[in-house]
């Protein structure tokens, strides 16, 4: 009888569970998983502390690659991501999938601080000796006495003026770490009610050099 109980309803709805139980169940996991970002994040930053995060650099395409990247986040987010690229193809040596990660972090952060229905912009394009790839939002942007510290672990501006809260705070101090670790920098251009633009900028691939 005890078993009977266990089992799912024969309509297939699952236990028989009320509302209240239901979104407690749906709170508890959604903080699981924001758990196991944050350790991840932190163990990531903690390898790269110690010069124990290693790359796999390799030639990239980088048109290609903010392309898929701009159907990935435009697909989880519904949010419209253009992609605007030089004709000519743009090759940094980097790794793919912390590079990914890196520009799937500042497209997430630049959704954030858009309004429903903002378009965001991936831009890519290169000068004699770096690849650019700019990611612009057109939201409420960062005042100036928060764009020096936005990289700095756990640092949040104020959760009131996004439109998500669920982040760990770590998404750009990871994104820091890991362009620098791939020989790269990241700035920031923002102004107040115009929106923010995240620019990494990563060395150009020469072919003699590798």
């Amino acid at each position: 009888m005890f078993l009977n109980k266990l089992r799912p309803n024969q309509c297939g709805s699952g236990y028989n569970l009320s509302d209240y139980q239901q979104q407690a169940i749906a709170t508890a996991t959604a903080e699981t998983e924001r758990t196991i970002r944050m350790l991840q994040d932190l163990l990531d930053l903690a390898r790269a502390d110690s010069g124990h995060l290693h790359f796999r650099l390799n030639p990239i395409m980088l048109n290609t690659l903010v392309t898929e990247v701009a159907a990935m986040s435009q697909k989880v987010s519904n949010q419209q991501i253009n992609v605007l690229t030089t004709e000519e193809d743009v090759v940094t040596c980097a790794d793919q999938d912390r590079l990914q990660q890196v520009l799937i972090n500042l497209v997430d952060n630049a959704i954030k601080y858009s309004a429903p229905g903002q378009a965001v912009d991936l831009i890519l394009e290169q000068t004699k000796q770096h690849a650019l790839i700019h990611v612009r939002d057109h939201g409420i942007g960062i005042p100036l006495p928060h764009q020096h510290r936005i990289f700095e672990r756990f640092y949040r501006v104020n959760e009131g003026m996004t439109r998500s809260r669920d982040g760990t705070g770590l998404g750009l101090a990871i994104a820091k770490s890991l362009t620098e670790g791939m020989e790269g920098r990241i700035t920031l251009r923002s102004k107040p009610g115009e929106g923010s633009i995240f620019t990494i900028a990563l060395p150009l691939w020469n072919p003699s050099q590798s």
